[in-house]
This record gives C-alpha cells, structure tokens and sequence, in this order.
C-alpha cells in the first residue's frame, strides 16, 4: 500500500472539546493565547473571558496585563523545547496563535526572526494540538495575495509579494499539513478598534498624527476590507468551540474600500474636517508601493454563513470607536465637543 492510501486510510479523530454540560452549555475550555500583550491576542483573551473560558495568556518580554487573566507569562516562543514543555504541561484544548512578526518592515528588519516566528512557531503548535487532540487557530493574512484582482477566495493560491507574506503562507501550509482536522487558519485584513495603550487601532494612528498637525497621506487605489477587533477576537472563539470547523477561512468587515475612503469615513465620523486632514495620493508616487498588494478584499464564504457572530459593516465597527488616550484635549479644541471617558479595568483601577 502507498504512502498517500496509508495515509488516507488513517481515521483523524476530532479535537478534545469538553463535554456539554446542562441544557446543551458546553463547559468552559482551556485555551492559550499567545501574542496577548498585542491588540488582537488582548481582545481574544477579554472574549474567551466573556465565554467562561479559562485562559493563559502568552507574552513577549513581559507578562500580559489583561483584566480577569489570571495565569499570564513572558514567554519565547521561539524557545521551541520550552515551548513544547509547556503545551504538554497545560494539556490545553485549545491554542490560539497571534504573536507574530505583524508587517513588511519587521520582517525585512530581521528575516531569520520573521521565519521563526511567523512560520516555525506556528507548524511546532500544530505538532503539538495534533499529539493532545486541541484546537489549534492560527491567524493569518490578506498579505498572502499579491493584490492583483481583490476579491479572493479561501481556495486562491498565494501568491506574496513580500517576506511578511512569505513567511504567512508558509505557515499555512504547515499548519494545515499537520493539523488538518484539528486547526482552523483565518486570514483576516487590517484591524480597527480601541487598544488599551491608545496607538494600535487604525484610528488610533491616525488621531495622533492628527493631534501632531499632520495631515496624513492615505492611498486612493489601495484597497482594504477593515475589520473591528473585538468582532475579530468573537469569531477566533468561537472558531476553537466549534470543533466541526477546521480548515483555510477567511474574515473581515462586509466592506472593501481603498485606505484613503477608510481614513475620510473614520474623521467625519468624529465631526473632523476630514478634507484638510488627509491627503489622497496613488501607490505610483511612492517608489516602495510595489512590494505592497494592490486590492486584498476578500470573500467571506463560507465561514460567514456557519458562525454566530456576524460581520460587520463599516458603519458598525465606527459605532464602537472611541477617541484615543491622550486625543482628548486636541479633539474638543477642534470640535467644541466634550469628551467623556468611562473608567476601564486595568487601566484606570
């Protein structure tokens, strides 16, 4: 019998969830998260939390801080015998995998950390779930495409301009190879959102240089779908309680737009002069722009049509912005409007 019929001959079990309690409740899971001091590994640590879970949150130099984490360690992941140890030590039925090299300009900045982070840490966890039976969800990127026509299927083939998306789709196929049954890769677009230090969501960014008097050039022929991060965190739950689906899906807002329509809609939807604070400009009159995919809007099916949570429009994901720390005072100067916080755990007490 050959390699391939052996194999196909070998009955995958489904991954160890818990067992439902009463009235059908499933009981809480184990997950680890790693890249939890980041803005989406802080957000998916708060919506397991939500959803009853036990979690332990995984950082870099230091120990996350997430409000109602209790288990939280600086840890290298890089670190691939410690790494193991731990897995195996906390028998977790789910991990969830955030951490990362994030852009093009890390990764060019230290390509060997870049591959072992991005593609070797994510292919030793999908080892490891497979050994224990966990769920293993991998986040992934639109940055696997090369932009050329948009609208792309979970079935394209990538095809990466550069070495962050390099290093992205070769940690897919790692995963997906040893995990198949018992991992779920979700290539997802840029995030929105309120970030606890006040400078990671898109908006963020944008109201500190705003607040710096600098009017922002944003691309008029760059196309992106946005999507708000604690919707993002809500589907990578849910995604580790559904032990019926695994495999390539992608996620994002409903709406695909170019960067510098993203930046109009974010500062008329605060009352900004959006006009004199943004300025347009064309990927030809930056010489960089080529490594850069073009339009990476995605197709959200079949994943939209199978989870609870639902995406979101645009108009939705502004609904939940706030005005970033330390923007206040510049904000109700320029608008005449008044500012008011709410007290956040782990922030302010």
């Amino acid at each position: 019998m050959g390699e391939n019929a052996r194999k196909a001959s070998v009955r995958v079990p489904p991954p160890r969830l818990p067992a439902k309690g009463a009235a059908g409740r499933r009981t809480p899971m184990k997950i680890i998260v790693t890249g939890a001091s980041g803005f989406l590994g802080r957000e998916v640590c708060l919506a397991a939390l939500r959803r009853g879970h036990e979690v332990l949150a995984l950082g870099g130099v230091r120990a996350p801080i997430v409000p109602g984490v209790a288990q939280a360690r600086a840890f290298d992941l890089c670190a691939e015998a410690a790494l193991e140890s731990l897995v195996l030590e906390e028998f977790p039925h789910a991990v969830v995998h955030c951490a990362a090299l994030p852009t093009i300009e890390t990764c060019l900045a230290d390509p060997a950390r870049a591959r072992a982070l991005n593609t070797e840490v994510p292919k030793k966890l999908a080892q490891l779930c497979f050994h224990l039976g966990a769920k293993l969800v991998h986040l992934s990127t639109d940055t696997v495409f090369d932009g050329v026509h948009g609208g792309y299927q979970s079935t394209d083939q990538p095809k990466p301009l550069n070495l962050y998306g390099e290093t992205k789709a070769a940690a897919e196929v790692e995963v997906l190879r040893y995990g198949r049954e018992h991992a779920a890769v979700l290539r997802t677009s840029p995030i929105i959102g309120n970030s606890a230090t006040g400078d990671r969501g898109l908006h963020e960014r944008l109201f500190v240089a705003w607040r710096e008097g600098k009017a922002t050039p944003l691309f008029t022929d760059e196309i992106r779908q946005p999507v708000e991060v604690s919707n993002l965190a809500d589907v990578t739950v849910e995604l580790c309680e559904r032990g019926n689906l695994s495999g390539l899906y992608h996620w994002a807002g409903t709406e695909a737009m170019s960067r510098h329509e993203i930046g109009l809609r974010i500062a008329r939807h605060f009352g900004l002069a959006a006009e004199s604070l943004i300025r347009p400009i064309a990927r030809s009159e930056v010489p960089s722009a080529g490594a850069r995919p073009r339009d990476l809007s995605l197709r959200l099916h079949p994943l939209a049509g199978k989870l609870r949570t639902p995406a979101q429009s645009f108009e939705e994901q502004l609904a939940q912005l706030r005005i970033p720390r330390g923007c206040e005072a510049w904000y109700e100067q320029v608008t005449g409007r008044k500012v008011v916080r709410r007290l956040e755990k782990g922030l302010d007490f």
